[in-house]
């Protein structure tokens, strides 16, 4: 009767500083409907409309399917992790980089992904302003309100959102593919890459689709931790990655090969620019659809950056939710969303080591964890962490035809194995009894 009662409250407990308990677990259709909306939003589209500009549709939609598998890979079992667990990222974290050290990990990204809350707000408002003539302004601000809201009812209120968001994408996304074609080129296969000697590489894109969700994805405990096992957090993910995002890219890809979008290097898959301008129940229609599918990101950034900074703060989620909220939408209102690619390049380079490290340290190396063991820091994740990103960085200046992303992954996976066993090797050493001849 107790768990019932629980189901139907509004304003469910948060969790912020302990394991959700079973009785609040849910099942795998609504933790799926958090992850699976999350990523099909407008600006996967842009971002699968830019990466076919650069590199034509065969070879961009190959990228976008490998970018997608990567994220498939790391985000599935950080999910199985926190699934099996019950824990968030911030505990998560506090696991492997020590009772204080996780501020910095956890401080990071939780300030990265209220930067992406900023942007997806300013989007907002640049997209209604641009696409319908609305006041830049008042829609930034309406929208950064309406989705502060969705963030305070919690993981319900992404839930439901997820419910909404992911049909109306696929319903809008099927428009703006039909519009396209009925009035641009229909032999989408054969489109080839208009950027010229300007394009990027293979690589570059993989990373493009790895880093718009690396920091969120690295996180994705605080979404997943609600799954009722391991494998339910895994599933859960699935719906995300590959599937969701790569819908999502997909529909920016076709509109863009389709051949009616301006400058599609810069503007991508803006499927805004092919609904604008038709009968007023489609401008409507659109209306809606920005608010809720950029509402979808805005609400999941928000609520990983509130559960975060609540943990160490040691604060309610939802407190910090207004407080978050409110520098967000001052950030946006301030033009942030110019820096988008800037921001996507900084994550490609620093945010994928740190879920490898994750993995290797609690799934892969010590598969099982301790609480007595934990330390204020541990020094190897930090020094595994700077050595991959150095590499990444690295491979970013001077050789931009790989993929970042991965390079930091392969980096960070080698440094904490190798460190791990000799910080083993050496502990054992210590630990062996002396010699009758030394006695």
């Amino acid at each position: 009767m107790e768990t019932q009662s629980t189901e139907h409250k509004l304003l469910d407990p948060e969790f912020e500083h302990t394991p959700v308990p079973q009785e609040y677990r849910k099942g795998i259709p609504s933790v799926a409907a958090v992850w699976f909306g999350f990523p099909m939003v407008l600006s996967s589209a842009v971002i699968g409309g830019v990466i076919t500009a650069m590199l034509g549709f065969k070879v961009g939609i190959v990228a976008m399917i490998v970018g997608n598998l990567l994220l498939a890979l790391m985000v599935g079992v950080l999910s199985y992790q926190g699934g099996r667990t019950g824990v968030n990222f911030a505990l998560t974290a506090q696991r492997t980089f020590g009772r204080q050290g996780y501020y910095v990990v956890s401080g990071l990204l939780s300030t990265v992904v209220i930067g992406w809350f900023a942007l997806m707000i300013g989007l907002t408002g640049t997209t209604m302003h641009d696409s319908f003539g609305a006041n830049l302004l008042w829609m930034t601000i309406i929208g950064g309100v309406l989705y502060v809201a969705t963030t305070f009812i919690g993981i319900k209120g992404l839930s439901f959102l997820g419910w909404i968001a992911t049909p109306f994408y696929l319903l809008i996304g099927i428009l703006a593919i039909v519009l396209a074609l009925k009035s641009g080129n229909t032999h989408i296969l054969s489109y080839q890459s208009t950027a010229g000697a300007g394009a990027i590489s293979f690589g570059a894109a993989v990373t493009m689709v790895f880093a718009q969700f690396a920091d969120s994805g690295t996180m994705t405990a605080d979404f997943t931790r609600w799954a009722k096992n391991g494998p339910s957090g895994l599933i859960a993910a699935l719906f995300a990655f590959p599937l969701g995002n790569f819908l999502a890219e997909l529909v920016g890809a076709i509109v863009v090969a389709s051949g009616v979008i301006p400058n599609a290097t810069s503007n991508g898959g803006d499927i805004m620019r092919v609904l604008a301008g038709h009968n007023g129940f489609l401008t409507a229609l659109s209306i809606l659809f920005v608010f809720i599918n950029l509402g979808t990101v805005s609400a999941h950034c928000l609520y990983n950056g509130a559960m975060g900074w609540s943990h160490m703060v040691k604060r309610r989620m939802r407190m910090l939710t207004i407080v978050l909220g409110i520098i967000g939408i001052i950030a946006a209102v301030s033009g942030i969303w110019g820096a988008f690619l800037n921001w996507l390049n900084l994550l490609g380079v620093i945010i994928p080591p740190i879920g490898t490290i994750i993995i290797f340290d609690q799934l892969i190396l010590r598969r099982a964890f301790d609480s007595e063991r934990v330390t204020n820091w541990r020094p190897l994740t930090f020094i595994s962490w700077a050595l991959a990103s150095g590499i990444a960085l690295v491979v970013n200046f001077f050789a931009p035809q790989l993929c970042v992303a991965v390079s930091g992954i392969i980096a960070a996976a080698i440094f904490f194995t190798i460190g791990s066993l000799l910080n083993k090797g050496h502990a054992s050493a210590g630990n062996q009894e002396p010699t009758a001849a030394a006695k």
